[in-house]
């Protein structure tokens, strides 16, 4: 019965933003290091290699001179959690939705200094030159909405740069505007294509740490090899493989550019001003995102949940490693819902 329903749950074409699709490397990788002490020499080895990995996909203009790679056992939320606490203070959080919700919240928990600044789009964001750090999502998986990080920094060209990359790491480049950035967080899966499991965050070495936390304290977690604390090795080799794999950029854009072109030519309408390229909003012409859910899941397909009060919304990511080759019967499924 468990080996039926494992068939089954992995022959499905997961459009929702992760956990997603992995490719069968990624899969036999996890397999591999599931039974495996994380204190042995062969872990730790895996563990510094793959920050090397996460730094170069990060930029090759970064370095570990200048920049730690902390890696924590949990989810994107332990990441935003870790930076959050430790190194944020006396910044303005951009809530576009509730990513930014959750950040501020998390602020207000460890009562870090801060202000708040809501909007829906980037377009409703204004040139300031006083303000000295600022907090945002770059990809808001709630709208689907881009916040680009180059843009954010020429509305405020004289602050310093915090980011939740959970929905954007492994589909964004940061090299132009690297000098800007203090601090960037994500997770494992998602736009890394890899398993569930891992919290991360990339940070300058010459911030302050603060010691707000425990757990997520990244003052634990500077030193290259250290493990203050268990980390699901088979989620490390996983990832580890997975960061193999070729730069995503172009690739995650053109499917964004494409779906959405396509989408259009059934009537089904992007609502995003800013679409990002891991997850897209749109409203289709006369479903309901349920019965949308369920007629999509006849077809193997897994979509994600409406955006709040747009009526007959629901939002696909471009994430899974079966996109390009299942997109035909992506197209056609979708175009099939619009005719019943």
């Amino acid at each position: 019965m468990q080996a039926q329903l494992r068939e089954t749950l992995m022959d499905k074409i997961l459009l929702n933003p992760g956990p997603t699709n992995t490719s069968e490397e990624v899969k036999d990788s996890q397999h591999r290091w599931s039974d495996v002490c994380h204190r042995t020499d062969e872990f730790v080895e895996l563990l510094i290699d793959t920050k090397e990995k996460i730094l170069k996909r990060f930029s090759s203009k970064a370095n570990s001179e200048d920049w730690n790679v902390s890696i924590i056992a949990g989810s994107g939320t332990t990441a935003m959690d870790a930076l959050i606490s430790s190194l944020l203070d006396n910044a303005l959080i951009v809530v576009a939705g509730k990513y930014g919700t959750r950040a501020k919240e998390m602020s207000e928990t460890y009562n870090v200094r801060h202000q708040v600044l809501y909007c829906d789009t980037i377009e409703d964001l204004r040139k300031n030159i006083d303000l000295e750090k600022i907090y945002f999502v770059e990809n808001e998986t709630t709208t689907g909405e881009k916040f680009d990080p180059a843009l954010m920094s020429k509305i405020f060209p004289n602050a310093r740069l915090y980011l939740d990359a959970t929905s954007s790491f492994g589909a964004a480049r940061y090299d132009k505007i690297l000098d800007k950035i203090d601090a960037i967080s994500f997770c494992s899966n998602k736009c890394l294509q890899s398993t569930p499991g891992l919290g991360l965050v990339i940070w300058r070495k010459k911030l302050a740490v603060y010691n707000r936390s425990y757990f997520t304290n990244l003052g634990k977690y500077r030193i290259s090899g250290d493990l203050p604390f268990t980390l699901p090795t088979q989620a490390l080799g996983a990832l580890n493989v997975a960061l193999d794999s070729e730069d995503n950029f172009d690739s995650f854009n053109t499917r964004r550019d494409r779906l959405i072109q396509d989408f259009k030519s059934i009537n089904i309408e992007c609502i995003n001003l800013n679409p990002s390229n891991s997850i897209i909003g749109f409203v289709h012409p006369n479903r309901s995102y349920t019965s949308l859910k369920y007629f999509l899941e006849s077809r193997g397909i897994v979509i994600y949940s409406g955006i709040p009060e747009v009526k007959n919304s629901f939002r696909v990511s471009t994430m899974s490693t079966k996109f390009d080759k299942e997109y035909k019967n992506i197209l056609e499924a979708f175009s099939d819902s619009c005719l019943c």
